[in-house]
């Protein structure tokens, strides 16, 4: 056994993902929050358990598939190695004097030999491996780690087609020697078989039933855990402005699956069974009556993809109807009382109208495309099924080419080769919606991602909250740029107010410092390294960020204000909504921190909100705070409380950046900086720009 308890390998695994010091894990390191997440997911510490999670885990990391070996060369390394009874380690060198330099959870250490039974694997990046993907590549990828299991469903079908063959030929052999001769032991004999062959079918169509099933599951559960995922790293400025069609844009990842499904096992075992089909009566009836089956085979085709184009220009209309639809639901349900108070329902309900008659009568087009292909195959189909019998019984009268059994068997037969194909017109509608689908999360995989074009971020442990602005300009879209930063620097430990008239880019200035937004133009550096570069993770961990606006997420209380950290107890949460003042909230509601929140915390006030959101500030213990506006919606007395709570969090080697309009706010900063959209103004001690802005008020720009 490698591992003893379930704590030591929760401990090692930790350690990998959080601390370890080997490339590539440096660039790979997770946060505490996502370490505790993954740590949950450890749930068994057997070797083979062991060696199949760590598997994921390098597939996660963009390694290449995990290699578990008995030995190691050093052409090889770096190597995990699982030592049994001692945990992990990563081999990085071998020594002069033969020993193996390690790397583990207890240090640096030399290792002259590795005991019997210890498992290596090779550390080894994918070839060529793409920091971005596309969402098709996405699709291809999860569905291609279900190969084996597609391949279980597909031989399982084989199975079913073959031992479909049974009833034909049951057919063929009663009419062809039951009757004639009379041969009951013969019937009794075919009757069993036939009934074995049948139950083992129905077995047979359990079984693939329940690996499709468990396929979907699977694919189900990735898709949406990288979907999720992927928006989750969008950066921010990069959001599009539309939440509903964004919404309905994520979610269309479950139509491509069904898809996927449904034509991998029509493509590769339904489909190809009918010119198995057709291939077999050919055998038992000749070319005469093969071709009346091909004709209508064919015919059935082409009526199946007349409607193709049709099909899937208005599926396009109908999911950009029902994008729109959702969009102006979600605007209108976060604006009701606005909408109320403006008397603007009409407007708003005649725009919802339209939009639902234009999806109506796409999808009314769509099925009536859909039905008329599926009619017309069945049409043919049964005109397949006549011609066949009325030729059968033509060649079974007139020559001994045919005998009546074969033609039994033979329309049997006809029926099981056009099925497949009366339900291309269902799977073309289920490609248009598919296509569309992947077209949109296309739209999302092609947002900047918060590292965009960085292979390999930086996890820098010794990070300094030192600010550096060089030539920064940032536009929203094709407009004029809002901030206009020739040079500015805040260093470690300052605590600096940013001024401004509305308009004048403070608050995205401060998403520009917060690593929310890249800028247009320019570079920003933190502590002298390009803040592009620098993971995302390891920005959350530096610094404390909290907007004007502040949105809560459905939960508790609890959840919100330990969103993304662990390892904090009630007792700390209360401590620090003694700080805030939020334990005055808390002590007035029945339930506590367990109280739950709605969608966007509506439940609570602006200023409450804003007590949640420093709350959990306090709790983060970051090294840089950037405050826009954190005492906006709140009263006097909640201000002051706030103001005395920051004094008390900063420490001379914190850095405070505080956008706001009240001049209480000004009490926590020592340096004042004055922008507008063309740049900076003002930018000195607290006094001395205090005092010019008295003199002489700084001319308003234009928002």
């Amino acid at each position: 056994m490698i591992y003893s308890d379930l704590q030591q390998a929760k401990a090692d695994l930790h350690w990998l993902v959080r601390d370890c010091s080997v490339p590539p894990f440096t660039s790979l390191r997770l946060t505490e929050y996502e370490a505790a997440m993954l740590e949950k997911e450890l749930d068994a510490h057997d070797d083979s358990y062991i060696r199949e999670f760590y598997g994921i885990i390098f597939e996660r990391a963009g390694l290449r598939p995990v290699e578990w070996l008995s030995d190691i060369a050093h052409q090889s390394l770096p190597v995990l190695a699982m030592l049994p009874e001692k945990g992990m380690c990563v081999v990085m060198e071998k020594e002069q004097d033969g020993s193996w330099k390690c790397e583990s959870p207890n240090g640096i250490q030399r290792i002259k030999e590795f005991p019997e039974g210890t498992l290596f694997a090779p550390i080894k990046l994918q070839r060529n491996r793409k920091a971005k993907r596309s969402a098709m590549e996405m699709f291809k990828e999860i569905a291609l780690r279900q190969k084996r299991t597609i391949t279980y469903a597909a031989i399982a079908a084989l199975s079913i087609n073959i031992l479909a063959l049974g009833t034909s030929f049951f057919s063929m052999q009663v009419y062809d020697r039951v009757i004639p001769t009379q041969g009951i032991p013969t019937l009794i004999a075919l009757g069993i078989g036939v009934f074995i062959a049948i139950l083992l079918e129905f077995m047979l169509k359990l079984s693939r039933s329940y690996i499709v099933d468990g396929a979907s599951a699977h694919m189900d559960i990735e898709y949406a855990h990288e979907v999720f995922s992927r928006f989750l790293n969008i950066r921010s400025d990069a959001l599009p402005r539309s939440i509903g069609t964004l919404s309905s844009q994520l979610q269309s990842y479950a139509t491509v699956r069904a898809f996927i499904t449904s034509a991998a096992l029509y493509l590769f075992v339904d489909f190809p069974f009918s010119l198995i089909f057709l291939a077999v009566i050919i055998m038992l009836s000749g070319w005469t009556i093969g071709l009346i089956v091909v004709f209508f085979m064919i015919l059935s085709i082409t009526v199946g993809t007349r409607f193709r184009r049709k099909i899937e220009q208005l599926t396009k209309d109908a999911t950009n109807a029902s994008h729109q639809k959702l969009g102006l639901l979600v605007e209108s349900v976060e604006n009701a009382e606005s909408i109320k108070a403006t008397g603007a329902g009409w407007s708003l309900l005649s725009r919802w109208n339209h939009l639902s008659e234009d999806a109506a009568f796409d999808d009314i087009q769509i099925r009536h495309y859909s039905d008329m292909a599926t009619y017309m195959s069945g049409l043919f189909q049964q005109l397949s099924y006549i011609s066949v019998v009325a030729m059968g019984a033509y060649l079974v009268a007139t020559t001994d080419k045919l005998t009546m059994g074969g033609l039994i068997a033979t329309t049997i037969l006809s029926g099981r080769v056009l099925s497949p194909i009366s339900m291309l017109p269902n799977l073309l509608v289920q490609w248009g919606r598919t296509k569309i689908s992947i077209e949109d999360l296309e739209n999302v995989y092609a947002l900047a991602l918060d590292n965009e074009g960085v292979e390999r971020p930086l996890n820098p442990t010794a990070l300094q909250p030192h600010f550096r602005c060089e030539r920064v300009r940032f536009a929203y879209g094709e407009h004029t740029p809002v901030v206009n930063i020739e040079q500015l620097s805040i260093k470690h430990g300052e605590k600096v107010a940013i001024l401004g008239t509305i308009g004048s880019g403070k608050s995205t200035l401060l998403k520009i410092l917060a690593g929310l937004y890249h800028p247009t133009e320019g570079k920003v550096y933190l502590d002298n390294m390009d803040m592009h570069q620098i993971s995302r993770n390891r920005l959350n961990e530096l610094i404390g960020y909290l907007p004007q606006h502040v949105k809560l997420i459905s939960g508790t209380l609890r959840d919100n204000l330990l969103l993304g950290l662990v390892g904090i107890t009630d007792e700390q949460i209360m401590q620090a909504a003694s700080q805030t003042g939020l334990i005055h909230l808390i002590n007035a509601l029945p339930q506590g921190l367990d109280t739950p929140v709605p969608e966007g915390g509506e439940s609570v006030s602006g200023g409450q909100k804003q007590m949640i959101a420093l709350t959990r500030l306090v709790l983060t213990n970051a090294k840089a705070l950037l405050l826009d506006e954190p005492t906006a919606n709140m009263d006097d007395g909640t201000e002051r409380q706030i103001l005395k709570t920051i004094k008390e969090k900063l420490a001379p080697e914190h850095t405070l950046i505080v956008v706001t309009h009240k001049p209480a706010l000004l009490a926590l900063v020592d340096r004042i900086i004055v922008v507008t959209p063309q740049g900076v103004v003002m930018d000195g001690p607290k006094e001395q720009v205090l005092a010019k802005l008295n003199a002489k008020p700084v001319k308003k720009a234009a928002s």
